[in-house]
């Protein structure tokens, strides 16, 4: 029988565990990642992982684990949840160059500028696309795309670290299916794990977006 949350957090090498796990995985992390993203324990709730910035324009995050359901996960499923994670919080970074980040950055500046003039009219139009492009920048950052983005970013990660894009494709999709147990009648995971399985047969796919 499997062991409750309760009693693996009583075992004596726990801690022990959680220390050694969180090295290895930060030792996952690419390079320029280690820096940025603190790995710490969380408990309670129903979420196995949680990821989130200290401010959403800062790049500095954190990746939350409870490590009490995560030691009973096959070491290669926990491998793939970890580094798709990273994607995932890599790719909702606000302050990434992009158009709409730099027009909001303008009609901020516009905006100040305009109001310490006392133009209200300008100010309110600068104002204006400022809101309009802090609105699209979150659509990017939540587009369905990212999901598939996050997931590519494993697979890539995962070859440096021994793993076949295959092997990876497989892991990750048994992870999706077994450990974080996502709907499968959803659109969107349906066809993450018809990517990923599709992989894993090591027939030809590609990601669905360009930016991968």
């Amino acid at each position: 029988m499997p062991l409750t949350g309760e009693a693996m957090n009583s075992r004596p090498d726990f801690k022990s565990f959680e220390k050694e796990e969180t090295e290895r995985l930060r030792d996952l992390l690419p390079a320029s990642f280690r820096p940025l993203i603190s790995v710490v324990p969380h408990f309670g709730g129903e979420a196995l992982l949680i990821s989130r910035r200290k401010a959403p324009w800062q790049p500095q995050g954190t990746i939350a684990i409870d490590f009490r359901r995560w030691q009973g996960i096959p070491q290669p499923q926990r491998d793939l949840l970890f580094l798709r994670e990273v994607g995932w919080l890599g790719n909702r970074n606000w302050l990434q160059p992009g158009f709409y980040q730099s027009l909001a950055l303008m009609g901020g500046i516009t905006t100040v500028a305009e109001l310490s003039l006392q133009h209200p009219f300008s100010a309110l139009l600068a104002g204006g696309i400022t809101a309009l492009s802090v609105r699209q920048i979150w659509q990017n950052l939540n587009r369905e795309s990212a999901h598939f983005d996050a997931d590519e970013f494993a697979l890539r990660r995962a070859q440096f670290r021994g793993y076949t894009r295959q092997e990876a494709a497989q892991h990750l999709a048994d992870a999706i299916e077994q450990v974080l147990k996502l709907d499968p009648t959803d659109i969107l995971t349906a066809l993450r794990l018809q990517r990923l399985r599709t992989i894993a047969r090591n027939l030809a796919s590609t990601p669905p977006s360009g930016n991968a």
